[in-house]
């Protein structure tokens, strides 16, 4: 609850200041977890962009297909209200607030509305998983390292092949197989029930 509101003070100043990029700290996969209202594993939809009336910004509403509930309640489809887009001619792009691209599949970790309507992945992009399709099957990735964001996670709950392959590989691991991911987020949220 006190990273939600830290989030809509972090948008709330976004929305007053005329810098144009933001920051967040680096997060376990634990805190992306724990922190989302809702997670689900979903399709791109849609976006469009209009200016908003309580803010007077221009926004982006991005629309899902929601395939698996990961947490939460969520319905058939989603639809999540960001800061910033492209609307008659203007520009108003948010360093670091994630996009998305129609027809393109992620897993997404979204912090609750906020008052104002607001709904971002968790800690920006880090909350945003691509769906990327390898000749092995489906994996997801954020970009970071999965050995880094796993540390705050105990090794009994992170799956036995995602564990083998952390563990013997020497460098980073920026992949991991889709269903290994969805079953180590389903034991996280056991573990913190």
């Amino acid at each position: 609850m006190l990273r939600q509101l830290l989030f809509t003070c972090l948008i709330s100043l976004v929305i007053a200041l005329p810098a144009r990029a933001m920051s967040v700290l680096p997060l376990y996969l634990d805190e992306i977890v724990n922190d989302a209202a809702i997670a689900f594993q979903g399709k791109s939809l849609e976006n469009h962009s209009e200016l908003d009336p309580q803010t007077n910004s221009i926004v982006t509403y991005s629309t899902f297909e929601v395939q698996e509930v990961l947490k939460g309640e969520v319905g058939a489809t989603h639809t999540i209200k960001q800061i910033g887009g492209k609307l008659q001619g203007k520009i108003n792009q948010i360093t670091g607030m994630p996009t998305f691209t129609v027809g393109e599949s992620y897993v997404l970790f979204l912090y609750g509305v906020s008052a104002s309507g607001f709904s971002s992945p968790v800690g920006l992009s880090q909350g945003k998983f691509n769906i990327i399709s390898v000749p092995t099957g489906l994996h997801v990735s954020n970009g970071r390292d999965f050995k880094e964001m796993t540390l705050g996670i105990p090794t009994s709950l992170v799956p036995l092949p995602a564990l083998n392959k952390m563990q013997q590989a020497p460098g980073p691991i920026k992949q991991l197989e889709l269903e290994e991911f969805k079953r180590l987020v389903r034991q996280q949220r056991g573990a913190d029930k």
